[in-house]
């Protein structure tokens, strides 16, 4: 039965698995049958979450949650200037609540799929200038079930953004801005329309050497309200991270390590992640 109590704890939980996942940042491949890849671990155990009104809290129930994640995102080049980006995320996520006991969920998240175009390649082609507009299909299960933690969402989205970077080269180092919208249609099933998002993700990236890399990014969302059983809800969920990483060439693959810092936010876990990577690139 879809009781208010039901609703109320699949929202919570859900804001484990919802926390928005960036690949690294990328110009078009260059060319037709180009393929980079990367698998990204993250980890994040909290006792805490940001609450309604953006203040940290404990759990409800004075839970912690433990969530691994594992996404793989490849990218394929279609064209010199075209891309096709695919995104799958795996879940391993445990809920305590000392009370109650442990709820623990694994399986595949809502796959992503993207098209960029690199439109333009401003001052000589060291500013490439790129739109990329995608989908989110809803694999991932999302039961409407107050003891079982969802892997997914429960509904499609659409998504746009525009992408700008730049290349100080000589220097050895890098500068990009994403902003984009999110649209996120209703769920029938758990009769809520969560709103639409407003997402932007800026990095700055330096090579002290060759075969070395560190980077420091911002992303972040704003949401829209949302609407649950037809009733508005004021409440809009929001995040802003920080991550600072490092990677080190070891032959064609790059090993990356690093921590992702939630500085604010509103109805998303408190806790840091902590993020290992391999990315590598065929030609």
């Amino acid at each position: 039965m879809k009781t208010a109590v039901a609703k109320g704890w699949f929202v919570a939980i859900a804001l484990l698995v919802i926390t928005p996942i960036h690949a690294s940042a990328q110009w078009a491949q260059g060319r037709a049958g180009r393929v980079w890849a990367k698998t990204a671990v993250f980890l994040q155990k909290t006792d805490e979450q940001f609450g309604p009104i953006g203040e940290r809290q404990v759990w409800l129930g004075n839970g912690e949650s433990d969530a691994r994640a594992i996404f793989t995102d490849i990218i394929v080049g279609l064209h010199p200037r075209i891309d096709l980006w695919l995104q799958i995320p795996y879940y391993d996520l445990r809920f305590d609540r000392p009370a109650i006991g442990e709820l623990q969920t694994d399986g595949f998240g809502d796959i992503r799929a993207w098209l960029r175009w690199q439109f333009a390649s401003l001052l000589g082609g060291s500013t490439p200038v790129a739109l990329r507009v995608g989908a989110k299909a809803p694999i991932g299960d999302s039961p409407l079930d107050a003891e079982v933690i969802p892997v997914g969402e429960g509904q499609w989205d659409l998504e746009a953004f525009a992408e700008i970077g730049h290349s100080f080269w000589p220097v050895p180092a890098y500068a990009e801005l994403w902003l984009g919208y999110r649209a996120r249609f209703a769920n029938t099933d758990n009769d809520i329309d969560p709103g639409g998002e407003y997402v932007y993700l800026a990095e700055v990236g330096v090579q002290p050497s060759q075969g070395t890399l560190l980077k420091a990014t911002v992303d972040g969302l704003i949401g829209r309200g949302f609407v649950q059983e037809g009733f508005p809800i004021a409440t809009k969920r929001r995040i802003l991270n920080v991550q600072f990483a490092g990677a080190v060439r070891t032959g064609p693959v790059w090993p990356e390590v690093g921590v992702r810092i939630p500085l604010s936010g509103r109805l998303f876990p408190a806790g840091p992640q902590f993020v290992f990577a391999l990315s590598t690139q065929f030609n």
